[in-house]
């Protein structure tokens, strides 16, 4: 048995994760342009320049490795290891602050509905 409060969340809910859908956009892209819109936007830039130059930096290490003399594979072999893990970390620092601004837009959009979604109940209960 469902009462008109319940039907009235399930709504709001569902225009809800329709606005989540809007505002992730079309793809990764979009998304990722999110990590920019906070006010450590320069720091987002420090990473993706650290990123790429990781990626130059791999893909280097890579070059040497199967082209050096079998004496030097190790020392490509280990610094291709370590370039590839710390393009990892940045890579996930990256989609961990992209994800950490997502969330707190969206809870304080969440915040600011039930608010209004509150007040609305209050002033029929009233009525």
């Amino acid at each position: 048995m469902t009462t008109k409060s319940d039907d009235d969340i399930k709504h709001y809910l569902k225009q809800q994760s329709q606005e989540l859908d809007n505002m992730l956009g079309d793809g990764l892209t979009d998304y990722l342009k999110l990590g920019f819109a906070s006010n450590f936007s320069g720091i987002m830039k420090l990473g993706y320049a650290i990123a790429i130059a990781l990626t130059v930096a791999l893909f280097y290490c890579g070059y040497q490795f199967f082209t050096a003399p079998e004496a030097n594979q190790v020392f490509w072999g280990v610094l291709l290891i370590l370039s590839f893990n710390a393009q990892v970390a940045t890579k996930l620092w990256i989609f961990m602050q992209t994800n950490r601004n997502m969330l707190s837009k969206e809870m304080r959009m969440i915040e600011v509905r039930q608010r209004a979604w509150f007040a609305a109940q209050n002033a029929k209960m009233h009525e």
